[in-house]
């Protein structure tokens, strides 16, 4: 049931959201300039060219600049960058052609802006939810969403800050009973950014059927909304069958990221439900064994070493904020869909590599974190958001030095 936001408004969550965006993006600033200046990559890491604000590209990033530079390319045999979805890299080809700057600092400028904006949904967000109730609930819950320790990837040229936005939005349109029609544009515009964005689509239909008076009513609906909510994803298809006749072209390229050997599907579904991919990064004897990869790595820095603990943390986090009714059904629908997709088609053959990226884009997770925090002896909640900032500004710094950091 939503809260009343009492004399709460806009101005309000405008200048909550942009002042924790400003607090919490200054750590991975300092720390982008202290990583690219001073820190060295590991033996096997990559050297560090360009500037400061090409490190902002690092990793995916680079594929990001090279869509906006030259477009999309099929190449069946190795990497090719239809696996990056063209709403991200589209809005930094409009800000680019508009006002000349570099492809680096557009995309950087798209990844900030959407950033900001999401900052400002979702502090109006919790008020509508929660309203004071624990007070600062809402505080720790936008505060904690900015100090998350992966989420220094939502300040670099990565297209997950404009899918952040899109969620964060289309919850919020739900909540206030939006129309439809600016719902599913929402939902559409989601999908186009990340694969995953088809998860918004069970939170769709679970509305849409809160909505409707019966469920012949619902079901004409879902038939009409639930396709249109996917004409990013549907109008990508379509673009890949036309230039590469090939619709499916996204997920085939798939087959060429990944840490170890493909293995039989029966062996792979094995795997995940005994959940191999999690404790195998910790087994020595494991291919994803993470000092195979990062034999140089500190433990206590390594994210190949920490994505499967991030991970396992957003699960016990969804699973606390359902059982303590601090999420509804909606938003539940849309972190399982978020956790399971990805764990379910990339997590076995990338040893959880991304993982943590991956689950700090779980916009439910942070609400819970924000009852939790809005609980605790103020001390203890400063003393964890602290110890999070910290390693936001590490992991920004080996991020901008070429460590393994995805």
């Amino acid at each position: 049931m939503a809260t009343s936001p009492g004399k709460k408004g806009w101005l309000d969550f405008l200048c909550a959201g942009v002042l924790y965006y400003y607090a919490t993006s200054v750590l991975v600033v300092v720390g982008v300039l202290l990583g690219h200046q001073y820190v060295k990559p590991t033996p096997r890491g990559l050297s560090n060219p360009g500037d400061v604000l090409a490190a902002l590209t690092n990793w995916d990033g680079r594929w990001y600049v090279g869509i906006l530079q030259d477009g999309y390319a099929y190449q069946p045999d190795k990497h090719s960058n239809i696996a990056f979805f063209p709403a991200f890299p589209l809005l930094g080809r409009v800000l680019h052609d508009l006002t000349g700057i570099r492809p680096e600092l557009a995309l950087a400028l798209v990844a900030h802006l959407s950033l900001a904006v999401a900052f400002v949904v979702l502090a109006a967000y919790t008020w509508e939810r929660y309203g004071d109730r624990p007070p600062r609930v809402g505080s720790w819950t936008v505060l904690v969403f900015g100090l998350w320790p992966t989420s220094f990837f939502f300040r670099m040229a990565y297209s997950e800050s404009l899918f952040l936005l899109t969620s964060v939005l289309a919850l919020y349109g739900m909540q206030r009973r939006w129309p439809l029609l600016a719902l599913a544009g929402i939902i559409g515009l989601a999908t186009a950014t990340r694969p995953v964005g088809v998860a918004l689509l069970p939170p769709l239909f679970l509305h849409i059927c809160q909505r409707s008076s019966t469920w012949g009513g619902a079901g004409w609906r879902c038939l009409l909304w639930l396709p249109l909510a996917c004409w990013g994803l549907l109008a990508y298809l379509v673009y890949l069958y036309a230039a590469f006749d090939d619709p499916l072209a996204f997920v085939h390229t798939q087959e060429h990221w990944r840490v170890r050997s493909a293995v039989p599907l029966p062996e792979r579904l094995g795997a995940l439900l005994r959940l191999e991919p999690l404790w195998s990064v910790c087994d020595a004897s494991a291919p994803c064994y993470w000092r195979r990869h990062e034999p140089q790595g500190s433990p206590l820095f390594s994210l190949h070493l920490a994505n499967p603990f991030y991970f396992l943390l957003a699960v016990v986090l969804l699973v606390l904020g359902g059982c303590k009714g601090w999420l509804n059904r909606l938003e539940v629908s849309l972190a399982v869909g978020l956790l399971l997709i990805p764990y379910g088609t990339r997590s076995h053959e990338m040893c959880m590599g991304a993982m943590g990226r991956f689950a700090a884009a779980v916009i439910p997770m942070y609400l819970v974190l924000g009852q939790i925090l809005a609980r605790l002896p103020a001390p203890v909640a400063a003393l964890l958001a602290g110890l999070s900032g910290f390693f936001l500004g590490v992991y920004a710094a080996l991020f901008a030095a070429w460590y393994r950091f995805f």
